[in-house]
C-alpha cells in the first residue's frame, strides 16, 4: 500500500506557530513559523499575521474557503503591502515599545485552522507554554484567547476560558 502523497494537505499539516515577542500598549510584535514558508514570517499586528495565514491557506487550497471574502474593491495577489518598508515600519514599531514601555510578553501558540466557514475560521488553538488547548468558531475568538493568554493576570475582557490539559 502507497503512503500519502507529500502533496495532499490535511488539517494536521496546517499547523502553524504564532509566536509572540512583545504585547501590550497598543503594540505587537511576532512571528509565523509555518513549514510551508521559506523563513519565518514578521509581524506587527495581528491583521498582517492573518493574512499571511490566509495567503497560505488560499495557495494551498486548505482549508477550502465556502464563502468568498467581501473588500471594498478588487482584492489581487494577496496580502497588502505597506505604505512604508517593512524595515521602516519595524524601526518605528521599536521606538514605540520603548517610548510607551511595551513589556515582552513572550508566548506561543499553535493554531491550526480546519474549516473556513461563513467567512471566518474554525479550530483549535493550543497555548504551548500552558499546554491548554481551545477550539475557536471564529477568527475574533481566536484573538480573544490570544489576548486573554497575553494578558494573563489582568483584568479579564471577556467570557472567553481555556481549557486544561493537552486534550
Amino acid at each position: 500500500m502507497e503512503s500519502a502523497s507529500k502533496d495532499v494537505v490535511t488539517s494536521t499539516k496546517m499547523k502553524m506557530n504564532v509566536e509572540i515577542e512583545y504585547y501590550g500598549a497598543g503594540l505587537i510584535r511576532g512571528v509565523l513559523h509555518s513549514q510551508y514558508l521559506e523563513k519565518p514570517y514578521e509581524f506587527m499586528s495581528f491583521i498582517r499575521m492573518i493574512n499571511k495565514m490566509e495567503e497560505i491557506f488560499d495557495e494551498k487550497r486548505f482549508p477550502g474557503v465556502f464563502l468568498s471574502p467581501r473588500s471594498f474593491g478588487s482584492v489581487k495577489g494577496g496580502a497588502k503591502k505597506s505604505v512604508l518598508g517593512d524595515r521602516q515600519i519595524m524601526e518605528d514599531f521599536e521606538q514605540s515599545i520603548v517610548q510607551k514601555g511595551a513589556i515582552g510578553s513572550k508566548c506561543t501558540f499553535e493554531i491550526m485552522v480546519r474549516y473556513r466557514q461563513n467567512a471566518t475560521w474554525q479550530g483549535q488553538i493550543l497555548w504551548i507554554e500552558k499546554n491548554l488547548r481551545q477550539s475557536f468558531r471564529s477568527v475574533l475568538e481566536m484573538l480573544k484567547l490570544m489576548d486573554e493568554a497575553l494578558t494573563e493576570g489582568e483584568e479579564s475582557s471577556g467570557p472567553v476560558v481555556w481549557e486544561g490539559g493537552n486534550q
